[in-house]
């Protein structure tokens, strides 16, 4: 089971190591050159940040973070970080992880199983459905942040702010999970982590920007950008000569649509909740597949020959492959 957990642990910093290498051909943030400094005083991580996402004009840049932050309709929150409150997410489990600017997807059941194994402190952005170590928000929103701690007490969370000035807030961390409320008050780069009796967190970053409120607000798009269409209420029969096989070993309970048509729902009606889904076209023409798993839509259109077995692959943030 080590070699499991080595392997893991090797994949991760596999993430790390490719993002350095993109980091070293651009100029370091002020708030990245904290932290580079941070570290230099045995504090935090070494920084591989790498590129963050592009800027937009339009305010559909946030359409890929929108489980992330929420927007205030009256005054704003009085403290920009707030002390640490004790947190239950029975109900609210993240189906997915998200590491680094490149939001690398780790199922939650996987990273849990080694995060138990290992021990120690870690700090999340806590979406509706996922946690993740980036996100780009508008100026005037909230997050919510989730530290977990296996023994918890006494500890410090550092923030580094856009113009690279670090600060240090002093709090009782309870052992497990703690939610931490961030008004995102500062346009720029936030750098935060934890640190619980020598035991140093994960860091996370929260790019805020100018926000423009639309004159005529339109449907968030989903992301990867493609035309969601409504899910329809009743499954359609598919009928054909080829068997068509997906297979997940990361998701389970997702839809799936042929040519624009919902055909049935992973684990239900009789199927299995085994990642696994079985249907049949029409051969020798191309189709359009689209996988939904409740967050993200991953299309593909392939073409299929008459009689020949197809097994399409899927999985969290990753594309269709065959």
């Amino acid at each position: 089971m080590n070699n499991i957990w080595k392997s893991f642990v090797l994949i991760i910093l596999l993430m790390g190591c490719a993002s350095a290498l993109d980091a070293g051909s651009v100029a370091m943030l002020p708030g990245e050159a904290t932290a580079e400094k941070l570290f230099n005083n045995g504090i935090g991580q070494p920084w591989v940040g790498g590129n963050p996402p592009s800027d937009s004009a339009s305010n559909s840049v946030y359409s890929q973070y929108s489980q992330y932050f929420s927007m205030h309709s009256g005054s704003a929150p009085q403290k920009h970080i707030e002390a640490p409150k004790k947190s239950d997410i029975k109900n609210k489990t993240p189906t997915t992880v998200y590491f680094s600017y490149q939001m690398q997807a780790v199922p939650y059941t996987q990273f849990q199983t080694y995060a138990t194994y290992t021990g120690g402190n870690s700090l999340w952005i806590q979406g509706s459905s996922s946690w993740s170590q980036y996100a780009k928000v508008p100026q005037g929103s909230s997050l919510s942040l989730m530290g977990t701690s296996s023994a918890g007490g006494n500890g410090n969370l550092y923030e580094i702010n856009p113009d690279g000035k670090l600060y240090t807030n002093a709090y009782y961390f309870y052992p497990g999970y703690n939610q931490i409320n961030f008004y995102a008050d500062t346009i720029g780069q936030h750098i935060l982590l934890f640190v619980i009796g020598g035991q140093v967190s994960n860091s996370i970053v929260i790019d805020v920007t100018s926000y423009y409120p639309p004159s005529n607000p339109q449907p968030v798009p989903t992301y990867p950008p493609i035309q969601t269409l409504p899910p329809a209420t009743t499954p359609s029969t598919t009928y054909g000569d080829t068997p068509v096989t997906i297979v997940s070993q990361g998701m389970r309970g997702y839809q799936v649509f042929l040519d624009g048509t919902l055909i049935g729902t992973e684990g239900t009606a009789g199927d299995p909740l085994d990642g696994r889904f079985s249907f049949s076209v029409v051969g020798n023409q191309n189709h359009a597949v689209r996988v939904y798993d409740g967050q993200f839509n991953y299309p593909k259109t392939m073409f299929f020959t008459t009689g020949v077995k197809k097994i399409i692959n899927v999985e969290p943030g990753t594309a269709v492959y065959i």
